[in-house]
């Protein structure tokens, strides 16, 4: 069982090797084995979180309580329905996707016409379960904070300072997303103008730090993954047989 289990780790460690090195040739141009490693990469991927959402949300919340009878039609049969409804959508639509020069008949205009309104439905509940995340949990959460600690006279040192800077290039950066120049400041007096003008200045430099420090901050883990398995690789290489046969010679 033990040497079982040491090959199956050998054989896992050196096709991670390959595919590695599959990946990395794409630093040498577009070619077929690193797109064959990205897809295999994809697809395994894929499958994975498939396999994760029948075990952990399907099985235990929607086919074990039909199957127990525990389930109402709202939180077992409805969501059921819509699923099976979008999967025979989306078969339909993928195994007849080349016949479509004659108009479909009206069962199957039906069936698409359902399962757009599936997709629309799941569409605006991620929507909106994400436009209320960011409400509740970033963009007012962040406002309260710093309008206490900019305008709390007794705040300790420097805390009153930033608080107000917060506010402002928050609030700069988001007039820069939101508001149109030529069209809310024509008609506001000069001095409006000027001041909002500056106002947007401020928070399109203030995104564009922020964006800086984003990329940097992605291009940082990048590299710290590459690190990783630059150094993962080495230790493997040097595990093996092949790196002393490359020293005896």
């Amino acid at each position: 069982m033990q040497s079982s289990a040491l090959l199956f780790d050998a054989i896992g460690a050196w096709v991670a090797f390959f595919f590695t090195l599959m990946v990395f040739s794409a630093l040498a141009g577009d070619n077929p084995l690193a797109r064959l490693a990205q897809h295999i990469l994809v697809g395994a991927a894929l499958g994975y979180a498939a396999v994760l959402a029948a075990r952990h949300v399907l099985l235990p919340r929607l086919f074990d309580p039909l199957a127990r009878g525990e389930a109402g039609v709202m939180d077992g049969w409805l969501p059921l329905g819509m699923a099976a409804v979008l999967i025979i959508a989306g078969v339909d639509r993928i195994v007849f996707r080349t016949a479509k020069r004659n108009a479909p008949p009206g069962w199957r205009r039906l069936l698409h016409g359902a399962g757009r309104l599936v997709t629309a439905l799941l569409l605006g509940i991620g929507l909106g379960a994400g436009i209320m995340g960011a409400l509740q949990g970033t963009l007012i959460p962040q406002y309260l904070r710093a309008a206490q600690i900019g305008f709390v006279p007794s705040a300790p040192g420097y805390l009153p300072l930033v608080g107000l800077l917060t506010l402002v290039l928050t609030t700069a950066t988001l007039l820069h997303l939101y508001l149109d120049p030529a069209r809310h400041l024509d008609r506001q007096p000069g001095y409006a103008r000027g001041l909002m003008a500056g106002w947007l200045w401020l928070g399109q430099r203030a995104l564009w730090l922020a964006a800086g420090l984003i990329f940097a901050r992605l291009a940082a883990s990048r590299l710290s993954l590459l690190i990783a398995r630059i150094t993962f690789l080495t230790d493997m290489i040097h595990d093996t047989a092949f790196w002393t046969w490359l020293q005896s010679l």
